[in-house]
């Protein structure tokens, strides 16, 4: 590890890139926490109902999905 942290003293201004990559994730972080709590309770219901309900499937056109009462 001391090799690492030697290469990385011996960079000109190192420094700036870890502030800015700490900016970016807190930026996005931010973003989503604001994008999340401001959705409307009802899209969210949805979403939550959606995961737990077993009876559609993304692809329940396709003549090929398989369906867990097949194999009771």
């Amino acid at each position: 590890m001391k090799i690492v942290s030697s290469l990385l003293e011996t960079i000109e201004g190192i420094g700036t890139w870890y502030v800015i990559g700490l900016l970016i994730f807190f930026a996005m972080f931010i973003l989503f926490l604001v994008r999340t709590l401001l959705r409307p309770r009802d899209e969210m219901d949805q979403i939550k109902n959606a995961i737990l309900d077993d009876r559609e499937t993304p692809d329940s056109d396709n003549k090929q999905n398989i369906e867990y009462d097949d194999f009771k």
